[in-house]
Formats: C-alpha cells, sequence, structure tokens
C-alpha cells in the first residue's frame, strides 16, 4: 500500500515543511551549545535531520504489513523496539559517516560529533516513536474509515433485504377468497370467472414485475389498485363502491410500488365483508412540492375491529415507509364511530 505521505503532494509538503523547522531549530541549538558557525551546524541539521525524514517514509511499510496480520501486543512491541533499534542504529551509522566524510579537516567538529552521540540516539528514539504513532494513527483512522463504510454497505444490503422481503408479501387471504370466488363463478357465470382470471394475472403480474422497483408513479400505482378493486367488485358486486380523487399534478409523483393494495384490501376487509348493504371506499390525493398526501376512508363496524389489533399489512407498510424515508409519523390512522380512515404521507425529494 502507498505511504500515505507520498500518496498526496499536500501531505509530502507539510511533512518537509515540519522537518524544516527541526533543521532550524537544530541549527540553533548546534551553534549555541557546540558553538559551531552557521554553516556548519546547518550542514549538520541537514544531513541528520533529512537522512530521518527520508528513513521516516520507509517505515511505513514494515509497520503497515506487521498490523495487517493482526499480530498480539506482545509482538508488536518487541517488533517496535527492534525496529527502532535498527532504524535509530542505521540512521546514527550513516550519519556519522557522511559527517565525518564532510568535516574530515575539522579536528574539533569531530570530536564534538563523537560526544553528540548519545544525545542524538535519543533525539532519534523520539523522533522514531512520533513518526511511529503518526502511521498507527493513519492506519487507525483508515480501518475506522473502511469499516463505517462496509457497515453502510452491509446496512443498505439489509435494508434492501427487507423491502424486498416485505413486498414479497401478498396478503395469501386474498387470492384464497378470489380463486375461490372463480371457482364459484365457473358453474353459474362462466364469464364472470373469466374476466376475473384475467384481471388477477394482471394483477399478479405488476406484483411480480413490481419487486425490483423501490419507487413507482402515483399513476401506475393506482392502475394496480383499480385491478384489484375490479377482482373485488366480481366478488361483492354493488356493495362495493369506490370513490376516488386524484389531483393531475399528484399522478406523477412518486410513492413505494405495492403500497396502496393493502390499505385498500384493508378497507375491503372491515368496510364490505361484514355489511350486508353498499359500502363506500373513498380514496383522495392531494400534493405539494413536498409531499404526496393519500386519505383512505371507508365505513366500519367498531365491534367488529375491537378484539383486533393493528393488522399485518398496516405493520408492513409501517416498516416499508420507516426503511425508505426514515421517519415514523407517514401513516395515521383516525377512527370515530362510523368511519375509518387512514392518512399515508409520502415526502418527495
Amino acid at each position: 500500500m502507498q505511504n500515505p505521505i507520498l500518496s498526496a503532494r499536500k501531505t509530502f509538503i507539510y511533512y518537509m515543511g515540519i522537518w524544516i523547522i527541526v533543521v532550524c531549530f537544530h541549527t540553533f541549538l548546534i551553534q549555541t551549545s557546540g558553538r559551531m558557525n552557521l554553516t556548519t551546524a546547518l550542514t549538520d541539521s541537514i544531513v541528520s535531520n533529512l537522512l530521518f525524514g527520508a528513513i521516516g517514509l520507509g517505515l511505513w511499510y514494515p509497520i503497515f504489513f506487521a498490523r495487517a496480520e493482526d499480530e498480539k501486543v506482545i509482538s508488536t512491541v518487541i517488533n517496535n523496539i527492534v525496529g527502532c533499534v535498527v532504524a535509530v542504529g542505521f540512521w546514527l551509522g550513516l550519519t556519522y559517516f557522511l559527517l565525518v566524510s564532510v568535516f574530515s579537516h575539522d579536528p574539533k567538529y569531530i570530536i564534538f560529533l563523537r560526544n553528540s552521540i548519545p544525545w542524538r540516539a535519543g533525539i532519534g528514539i523520539i523522533f522514531y516513536e512520533v513518526i511511529i504513532m503518526v502511521y498507527y494513527l493513519i492506519i487507525f483512522y483508515r480501518n475506522n474509515k473502511e469499516n463505517q463504510v462496509k457497515e453502510a454497505e452491509l446496512k443498505a444490503l439489509v435494508k434492501e433485504s427487507e423491502l424486498k422481503s416485505l413486498k414479497s408479501q401478498i396478503n395469501p387471504h386474498f387470492l384464497f377468497n378470489s380463486l375461490n370466488s372463480i371457482s364459484s363463478l365457473t358453474m353459474i357465470e362462466p364469464a364472470k370467472a373469466q374476466e376475473m382470471i384475467i384481471k388477477l394475472s394482471e394483477f399478479l403480474r405488476y406484483t411480480t414485475s413490481n419487486k425490483e422497483e423501490k419507487l413507482t408513479t402515483l399513476d401506475r400505482e393506482i392502475d394496480n389498485i383499480n385491478r384489484y378493486l375490479d377482482i373485488e367488485k366480481i366478488r361483492f358486486g354493488r356493495r362495493l363502491i369506490v370513490k376516488q380523487e386524484v389531483g393531475e399534478n399528484c399522478r406523477n409523483l412518486k410513492l413505494p410500488g405495492l403500497i396502496l393494495q393493502p390499505l385498500l384490501e384493508n378497507a375491503v376487509k372491515y368496510g364490505v365483508y361484514e355489511s350486508t348493504q353498499g359500502s363506500v371506499i373513498e380514496m383522495i390525493c392531494t400534493c405539494n412540492s413536498s409531499a404526496l398526501s393519500i386519505v383512505i376512508r371507508n365505513g366500519w363496524d367498531p365491534e367488529f375491529q375491537s378484539n383486533k389489533g393493528e393488522g399485518v399489512g398496516l405493520r408492513n407498510i409501517r416498516s416499508r415507509l420507516r426503511i425508505l424515508y426514515n421517519q415514523d409519523d407517514l401513516l395515521n390512522i383516525r377512527k370515530d364511530p362510523k368511519n375509518f380512515e387512514i392518512t399515508i404521507i409520502f415526502p418527495q425529494t
């Protein structure tokens, strides 16, 4: 893996800037403590510090590959101690050789150089530890960032899986009832049975073809619920009355596919099944620049619903809305003694 300092020009400039500051400070210390002239002090500082700066760039690779093997703490400490001894030792030896070669004619400086080896070793150890610490921080930051990306990807996969699972939950009672009705109609009204089979086929075709799509248009979703309602009208005849009010500017707005049919099925279940007279189901669609709002209202008998909680269909819809929009307040239910009303809001981004 490429050295993070060398991978970006800006980072390399910062790195070199730090070493230039160290060179200046080191030059000042040599001048004051060793009483050397500026040229000698500057040469010493440039050779020793920039040499360690070059060695520091190479330290990235053993650190990175050692960390990649997930070694134990004791092994890591031992490796770092050995690395420190080797790196600092190599730096001291090479620095001494180069400076002696440059200043071989200056006995005073050679004596100063030999006497300065202990504190140079101490400085080398500090340099090594600082560089190693920075590299470990970079590795930790990168690993943390990679983990966050992987976690986000995993959440997206889980979210996608949950959505597909929820969309695939077609109420089996609807299919069973439809097939039973078709079976009865084949004996007494074959034409209606054939019509019902065609409508059911169209409904199931849309249901299966839409499973891979997260969002669809209101216009397509209304076409689908009309297929469903046509099937139910064949079963219930005049007992089922549906009124739709859809704003023309709302038809191209987006909403999750296959989300309205369970609401209409819920309205049919509690508004028509238990009614011996005609039951009206109303669907009102309104919208503005930020949201599409759909109200589904039907008559109902509170006693019929009193022992039942929120159905699987409504829980399914709440879960889908929470996954898609990350909000828990998009589906609201209002009840009174005569009407059962569901309001569902679809934000438009």
